[in-house]
């Protein structure tokens, strides 16, 4: 919760404690046969015996069930399985603390507490290495597990029976020192890690921390205002909108995220600066995030007289494995400096995958353009940090900048490589290569492909990219896509193949070639009722789209507009308004809401506290779209006097506050729910502040979860669902091991 990367570590370390635990708890079974047995113990104290008996059993076998369902567990909250695992390891303490400690005040000391004594000296040791992120329950573990052994030794008042009482005091003294020495290594191994080697910040110029402290500041003042913005299009679009101004509205929304990432770069440039750069990596849809980024650049690509085309791999996986931002983070860098450096011609987006396992393979980029291209010297210090080395003409240069040091550090941190090739005059090509996992599901839309596969399509004007993507995507649904050399001879051919009832029944029309003769060519075609059953789409820029003379075409003959970039969801939502096939919607990647689910939002009860009244109306129309209810104040001092009166389930809190800002905020709330004993109520961090440490600040000051502004839909639904619907509500221990 802390930093992405060291969620990874911490998950890594609770499953190797996980893990380690299956030995000791099985070789309990075996410890506690053994000492019963010998000497006779179960038939002199039989009923204690098999009260004890069934009480290893029962722990045993809840820290197994543990270790089984460590996925799913874990995946419904890490404090939550963090809470279960101690509660087992409690458990598990006090029973084997106890039994020694009854042995000897039975029987004395002899082999069956010695044994005993072993197996408990065993299972602390290891779990001194196995669990080193945690300590206060570890600690208690320790004096669990001997302090009763202890009392009953020095009870005992004989000879024999203090030496072993010092023995064991004196091993308990060593593992408290060992674990706290095992607790701050690890801490500090993670530290160093998170923060680069020595070598590499000794490098960094005197004045970094300055520097990126400026640069995390102008980061939270852009990042507020994008909050409101983006929050309203995310409202806007449940509105009812024509398809012309839902068109407008995707644009606008991929346009913002385009601005969020730019100011992403800048932030992870001075995390790559100091080694700080980090990955989440996840199962996503690979294709549809292409085609976000296409609406965003394509109109950017036509304001200069540009063409945006892009060729995926028709065999590209549903979902693939990887950090999705980051991914696209670097195609945003290759296709800006793309359109940035080009006065002519087209840019193209090349999507190659190769599956070289059954749950793996290798994605390839490639982002070329007609622009003036690059000479060899250029060519070779282009990926090179000029920055550091002090040059000040890294601005200067063509295709040169800290986007292309992102991308390349980004890339280097997946385990890929990027590279470019350019000869002047001639464009540039940009690639990259990664391995992504997958999750190869192929299956398409039955009834669009059926209809599709019975009809022959021709396309004039389009650019030699939207060509060949037409062509692979009419191929993936069982029919093809030819390509006419001008207007006239794509209507020559649709008049030749209407007489000889041959192919040709569907006519995509573009206006890139030029944009009269196409609209000339429509008329024609939708006005000559010997035409009348051929299929007829316009492809259009979306500053076209609501030209007058495209808007009659529509209200006058239904004509079906689609916008480029061309890519795959588009042309089939285009494909079945023309052929009457009706729109399956893809399946999202969170769970399809129930309506029993949605019912049961409608009783937990929300405290929003953020002083900006736009932010307000954004969050709580979010929330209000989700289905919960909310209350919404404006500062701190208000929320916590409304919180002694009132019952929340989940709190939102605005970090940066004027007077009191929600970290001491929520540091005050936790005292007073500790006096009181009251039950933890989670506070979710919301902030446009997103500098390295400010997660861990957060979850210092007692927060549960960090949502960094600008808030989206779903991000904020992921978060709900894991501390209400789960009834994940407290970080427990979590918070002090952690």
């Amino acid at each position: 919760m802390i930093y992405r990367k060291d969620r990874k570590v911490l998950k890594r370390v609770d499953y190797g404690a996980a893990k380690n635990s299956l030995m000791g708890v099985l070789a309990a079974l075996v410890v506690y046969a053994l000492v019963t047995a010998w000497g006779g113990v179960y038939r002199a104290y039989e009923l204690e015996t098999l009260i004890a008996g069934g009480a290893v059993v029962l722990v045993t076998a809840y820290r197994l069930w543990l270790v089984a369902r460590f996925d799913a567990l874990y995946g419904a909250g890490p404090a939550r399985w963090r809470r279960l695992f101690a509660l087992g390891l409690i458990l598990h303490a006090l029973g084997w603390g106890v039994l020694p400690a009854w042995r000897v005040w039975r029987v004395g000391t002899g082999f069956n507490v010695f044994v005993v004594i072993l197996y408990n000296v065993g299972v602390t040791t290891a779990l001194g290495s196995s669990w080193m992120a945690g300590l206060r329950v570890r600690q208690v573990y320790i004096l669990l597990m001997f302090l009763p052994l202890i009392a009953s030794l020095f009870l005992a008042a004989g000879l024999q029976e203090w030496l072993l009482g010092l023995l064991v005091t004196s091993y308990t003294f060593y593992l408290f020192r060992l674990y706290r020495g095992q607790y701050e290594l690890f801490w500090h191994a993670v530290t160093r890690e998170r923060r680069g080697s020595p070598e590499r910040r000794r490098d960094l110029p005197a004045n970094t921390d300055i520097q990126l402290s400026l640069v995390y500041r102008l980061a939270h003042e852009l990042r507020t205002p994008m909050n409101s913005v983006m929050g309203m299009m995310s409202l806007l679009e449940d509105t009812r909108l024509s398809d012309e101004q839902q068109e407008y509205l995707q644009v606008a929304g991929q346009s913002g995220k385009l601005m969020i990432s730019l100011i992403d770069d800048v932030l992870d440039y001075s995390r790559i600066l100091t080694g700080r750069i980090t990955l989440s990596p996840d199962y996503f849809d690979l294709r549809g995030a292409l085609e976000q980024t296409l609406e965003a650049f394509g109109p950017m690509a036509q304001s200069k007289n540009l063409e945006l085309s892009a060729v995926v791999d028709r065999m590209l996986p549903k979902r693939v494995r990887g950090d999705r931002d980051r991914l696209l983070q670097v195609l945003t860098n290759l296709l800006s400096n793309a359109i940035k450096f080009s006065e002519r011609g087209e840019i193209r987006l090349d999507v190659d995958f190769t599956t070289e396992g059954e749950s793996d393979g290798v994605l390839r980029v490639r982002v070329s353009d007609q622009g003036q291209g690059m000479d060899t010297e250029t060519l070779k210090h282009l990926f090179e940090d000029q920055f550091l080395a002090g040059a000040q003409d890294a601005f200067s240069t063509r295709h040169a900048g800290f986007g292309l040091l992102v991308c390349k550090g980004l890339i280097e941190a997946m385990g890929g490589m990027i590279g470019a090739e350019s000869n002047p005059g001639e464009g540039s090509t940009f690639w990259f290569t990664v391995r992504l996992g997958m999750q190869a599901n192929m299956s398409e839309s039955t009834k669009l492909a059926g209809a599709v596969g019975q009809v022959q399509g021709l396309a004039v004007g389009t650019s030699s990219g939207s060509l060949a993507c037409l062509q692979e995507e009419f191929e993936a649904l069982g029919s093809y896509c030819q390509g006419a050399r001008d207007y006239d001879q794509a209507l020559q051919a649709v008049r030749a193949g209407h007489r000889e009832h041959s192919e040709f029944e569907l006519l995509l029309v573009d206006t890139h070639g030029r944009r009269e003769s196409a609209l000339n060519l429509c008329r024609t075609v939708l006005e000559d009722p010997g035409l009348r059953p051929v299929k007829l789409m316009l492809i259009c820029a979306i500053e076209e789209r609501g030209e007058p003379a495209v808007q009659r075409l529509v209200d006058k003959h239904g004509l079906v507009v689609l916008v480029r970039p061309v890519h795959r969801t588009g042309l089939r939502v285009a494909l079945g308004k023309l052929l009457g096939v009706p729109r399956q919607m893809p399946v999202p990647d969170l769970p399809t809401e129930t309506p029993e689910e949605r019912e049961r939002r409608r009783l937990y009860r929300l405290l929003l506290v953020e002083d900006n009244e736009v932010n307000q109306l954004v969050t709580r129309g979010m929330l209000g779209k989700l289905g919960y209810q909310v209350k919404t104040v404006n500062n701190a001092e208000t929320a916590l006097a409304l919180l002694e009166q009132e019952s929340f389930d989940l709190i939102l809190m605005d970090c940066m506050m004027p007077e009191l800002d929600g970290f001491t905020a929520t540091r005050t709330l936790r005292e007073r729910e500790q006096a009181a004993e009251r039950t933890r109520t989670p506070v979710i961090a919301i902030t446009a502040n997103t500098a390295e440490g400010v997660q861990a600040k957060c979850l210092a000051a007692g927060m549960d979860d960090f949502l960094a502004k600008p808030v989206h839909l779903q991000e904020l639904e992921t978060v709900l669902r894991r501390w209400l619907l789960h009834d994940v509500d407290t970080d427990g221990e979590g918070n002090d091991d952690e």
